[in-house]
């Protein structure tokens, strides 16, 4: 998958001592959030169940890209950190969170499992439902 690339100026990862600093991921498809607004508001919870699946799977693409060209291997997901923009009554953040815990899971397997905070917010960037950061460890 070819994930999201950065619209502003500054760097989709960075690399420091073996451990990745991933930038902020959003869903973006062909380059754009297709699906914009708050969780329950102007997005059902099915579609950001989706986008949030796709934020995980743009995180994998670019921990993979990161390995890569530092001639390493993923070895773990060091944290995981999930912003979603709702209602305030949502109450169904960590459902969403476990969309992109089980991307991580389902394809790293023991790698793949991570500690995780899950933040409701009012808005996030280019009005986007979801979004996650994370750090992760290269070898």
């Amino acid at each position: 998958m070819e994930p999201g690339k950065p619209d502003f100026n500054y760097l989709p990862f960075k690399v420091h001592n073996g451990i990745v600093y991933l930038a902020g991921q959003l869903a973006k498809e062909n380059g754009l959030v297709k699906n914009i607004g708050r969780v329950l508001e102007e997005i059902s919870e099915d579609e950001a169940s989706r986008q949030m699946t796709l934020c995980a799977e743009h995180s994998l693409s670019w921990l993979k890209i990161a390995a890569q060209n530092n001639g390493s291997e993923l070895e773990s997901i060091l944290d995981l950190k999930v912003y979603v923009s709702c209602k305030k009554n949502f109450d169904g953040i960590s459902r969403l969170a476990d969309k992109a815990s089980e991307v991580f899971i389902k394809q790293l397997g023991e790698k793949g499992k991570h500690p995780r905070s899950v933040l409701a917010v009012l808005r996030l960037p280019q009005n986007a439902p979801v979004m996650i950061d994370l750090r992760a460890a290269i070898k």
